[in-house]
């Protein structure tokens, strides 16, 4: 259960990432936003799997006409798992030292 704790967010972030990079962005597929769901017309993160489909294509154009918060998401989320990761290195780094020095 630790594991799951310490690795989760950065496991879910990476795999939702790695989903919308392998999406097709020309595609129409099913609406997973709440709002339309409940039958509510606007939507405020509609385009942003698309978004950052095309972020990862490297067609910021199309990216920034489909949800213009779809590369900063990109971004952001990708600089958290290289932090998550990092401190997971340097915690696990510390852990080794103290073990050596406690035999």
């Amino acid at each position: 259960m630790k594991f799951v704790q310490k690795h989760l967010e950065w496991i879910a972030f990476s795999v939702g990432l790695i989903l919308l990079g392998f999406m097709n962005p020309m595609g129409a597929g099913t609406s997973f936003c709440l709002f339309d769901l409940a039958g509510i017309g606007f939507c405020p993160g509609e385009g942003l799997g698309h978004s950052i489909a095309y972020t990862f294509r490297g067609d910021l154009s199309s990216a920034m006409n489909a949800h213009f918060a779809g590369p900063l998401a990109v971004i952001i989320l990708s600089s958290r798992i290289f932090y998550l990761w990092r401190r997971l290195y340097n915690q696990s780094k510390q852990n080794n030292k103290r073990n050596i020095e406690h035999g």
